[in-house]
């Protein structure tokens, strides 16, 4: 209780609740993850279009100070037919969700007040502010997918879901909302490190401050990849055949990546739909990107060109190529083919991948 004179915070502004079911539908429970495919799918659109508002809307505040009542309309909306896809989910009501977000059409309560007035100083620190929150509702989640796994096998066996198991997976989803609603800016108050309805708001500077560091490790960690790309020029030459490569498979390293021919066509054209223009030939090679080194490392077939011996560079056919672009972190290898069209009469003299530090170059006999 508050000294006197001393007024308690009120609990966080956004309200999420399920009404228990006393009964559950052994049938559709052992189906859910298969029936809730068509909801998830439209959840996925409507956020993508929610991302661009999100983006809208941030300017919209921080010119304003205030976040667009439609954009507030349809951000809500799309919470509240992900509320009800995450309730059908995760077993805690049979109804199957409608394909709308209009209030009081499925058995459960999300409330967003509309904020008249947000901080434009926290549009600043919210990126950095949510990524400690993040990773505690990760956490808890993983205790969350152990719980739902006993309640379907408590579902199947007795047809209902225990009542501990469900308040706990309910304050989930009221985790998840209320960090849905700071993340796409429809409210100011930080998320509460709680699963509880009567939380209070969580300390979003002391959680700024946290996630700083983490957010900046982060960005570093998926930015090693070019940290290897983007170092001293490298160059590896290997003088063959392209008729030995197949028994030789040459391979060149730069920096923690190794490419290796294994294979080598030079009339290609039976092995693809398309057709080359008259006078022209298609030509493959078949090669594998592979990790060698301390560093991540990138590979994307794309970035192969080949020159012949008349001195003309030609780049990878891109409507017949294989070219996944991959990111190797521990380990790991990714096969492929590339296709060029070159002219009928024309010989390869030079095969060059383009790695950042340099090329890595097979030069033909």
């Amino acid at each position: 209780m508050a000294p006197a004179g001393v007024s308690e915070r009120p609990p966080h502004p956004v309200a999420f609740d399920v009404a228990y079911p006393a009964r559950l539908s052994r049938l559709t429970t052992l189906f859910r993850l298969v029936l809730v495919i068509p909801q998830v799918l439209a959840v996925w659109l409507l956020v993508l279009a929610l991302e661009i508002l999100t983006l809208l809307g941030w300017f919209a505040i921080l010119f304003t100070g205030r976040y667009p009542r439609g954009f507030f309309e349809f951000t809500s909306g799309v919470l509240r037919w992900e509320a009800n896809v995450f309730s059908y989910a995760a077993l805690l009501r049979d109804e199957y969700p409608p394909f709308s977000w209009e209030p009081g059409a499925y058995p459960l309560a999300l409330e967003i007040p509309y904020a008249e007035r947000q901080s434009r100083f926290r549009l600043f620190i919210r990126v950095f502010a949510i990524v400690p929150n993040y990773i505690a509702l990760g956490l808890v989640m993983l205790g969350w997918y152990f719980t739902t796994f006993m309640a379907w096998w408590a579902i199947l066996i007795t047809g209902r879901y225990p009542r501990g198991l469900f308040k706990f997976s309910v304050g989930v989803g009221r985790w998840q909302m209320r960090l849905s609603a700071y993340l796409w800016l429809l409210r100011d108050e930080y998320p509460p490190y709680s699963v509880t309805a009567q939380a209070r708001p969580g300390n979003e500077v002391l959680s700024a401050i946290i996630g700083l560091p983490l957010f900046a490790g982060y960005v570093a960690f998926s930015l090693l990849p070019l940290f290897d790309a983007f170092g001293a020029s490298t160059t590896a030459y290997t003088t063959l055949s392209p008729a030995t490569i197949s028994r030789d498979q040459p391979s060149a390293r730069s920096g923690s990546l190794r490419i290796t021919l294994v294979g080598y066509d030079d009339n290609a054209g039976g092995s693809v739909v398309a057709a080359p223009a008259p006078g022209d030939r298609f030509i493959s090679f078949r090669m594998r990107g592979e990790k060698d080194g301390f560093l991540p490392a990138s590979y994307w077939p794309l970035l192969f060109s080949l020159q012949t011996c008349a001195g003309y560079t030609y780049a990878v056919d891109t409507n017949i190529s294989a070219i996944p672009f991959r990111v190797f972190w521990g380990g790991g290898s990714k096969e492929s083919t590339v296709y060029f069209e070159i002219p009928l009469g024309a010989t390869p003299c030079r095969l060059s991948y383009f790695t950042g530090r340099g090329r890595i170059r097979f030069v033909f006999r």
